[in-house]
């Protein structure tokens, strides 16, 4: 090879090696002229679980202890109508008289009748021991004695049903007759209520009965009355077969007959026990198929996040389970970062 091929040769690698250095250059700097990707900072909350006693509330109202039905149980006209409608009456005080006529005469007339037989069975026995009187005569003489005994109460029941009486205290609700009517046996004098105490009714569903006994306290809240202790008193054992629901029933004192039958309210239900977290409700982000969720923060400082269930409110949060028994959730920031993501964090703040 001669002298100015060998040259042309070195000239063309000495310009490759230049073209070269010239793209490693550029490419150095292009990459230095890209800025350092930075990490999201959040801040963190840590949160232990704790003992919660959940509240149920259900739709209820309020219904009378007891509806009774009073009726006649002799036929008479009235005389006396001592109970007013819409009034309390007092156990044994009297709604309704019926006039007596000739009762009290009728029952001296039963007590003649029993003297009389009681002295004709003695007189019977004492001749049976002497020998003169049959077996058949003495069990008559005992059937006669036995009927004048009988004719006797009919006799005094009859005076006593005159005077229709209330069965225990109650308010007079209806009162369809006035003095001079005549009432036929079985005709209604008066309808009482008893309101105190007075009976909270609701329905629960089932996954919720399961958790209730009787004898549990309860509260009855209402729109225009103070709330009141309640006690539950009667659980079905039978759904209802519309809404597949189980009626409860809980009684309230109302011994000032503040509540009346009908009102609407609610009844707060205490559940078991069970284990929680209490949190910010501004924690609480919705995933893509619209379920609850928080985000937290592992020990990697990688962002991870846990579908929580609200299970009650409280004045400085949610009570939520779902979460690990100790958890660094993202107290602020948590809008802005995904899961999987490595953040940077703030020192930790403790539980509200």
């Amino acid at each position: 090879m001669n002298t100015n091929v060998r040259l042309a040769l070195l000239i063309i690698l000495a310009t490759l090696i230049w073209l070269a250095s010239g793209l490693f250059a550029n490419e150095e700097q292009s990459n230095s002229n890209q800025p350092s990707l930075s990490l999201t900072k959040v801040s963190l909350g840590h949160f232990t679980v704790q003992k919660f006693v959940p509240q149920l509330r259900v739709n209820s109202h309020t219904k009378p202890n007891r509806v009774v039905n009073l009726r006649a149980q002799v036929a008479g006209s009235v005389v006396s109508v001592p109970g007013q409608r819409g009034s309390v009456v007092d156990k044994h005080q009297s709604i309704c008289v019926i006039e007596a006529k000739e009762r009290p005469q009728q029952q001296q007339q039963a007590k003649a009748k029993l003297e009389q037989a009681q002295i004709a069975y003695k007189g019977a026995l004492q001749l049976e021991t002497a020998g003169y009187q049959s077996n058949l005569a003495i069990a008559q003489a005992k059937a006669n004695l036995e009927i004048a005994k009988l004719e006797l109460t009919r006799s005094q029941n009859d005076i006593e049903n005159l005077n229709i009486k209330a069965p225990f205290t109650a308010i007079i609700e209806d009162r369809p007759i006035e003095v001079g009517d005549f009432l036929t046996v079985g005709q209604l004098c008066a309808t009482l209520v008893e309101l105190s105490p007075i009976k909270i009714v609701a329905e629960v569903s089932e996954s919720d009965v399961v958790n209730l006994q009787i004898g549990d306290i309860a509260l009855a809240l209402f729109d225009d009355y103070l709330p009141k202790n309640a006690i539950i008193s009667y659980i079905a054992h039978q759904a209802n077969p519309t809404t597949r629901s189980f009626r409860v029933e809980a009684v309230v004192e109302n011994t000032e007959l503040e509540l009346r039958a009908g009102i609407s309210g609610q009844l707060q239900l205490q559940l078991a026990t069970v284990k929680a977290h209490l949190i910010p409700a501004s924690l609480i982000l919705l995933d893509a198929e619209g379920d609850m969720m928080v985000r937290a923060v592992n020990q990697v400082k990688l962002v991870t996040q846990f579908k929580v269930e609200v299970l009650g409110e409280a004045e400085n949060g949610l009570w939520v389970n779902g979460l690990p028994s100790t958890i660094n959730l993202i107290t602020v920031g948590q809008n802005y970062v995904s899961q999987g993501e490595a953040v940077e964090t703030y020192l930790p703040h403790s539980n509200p």
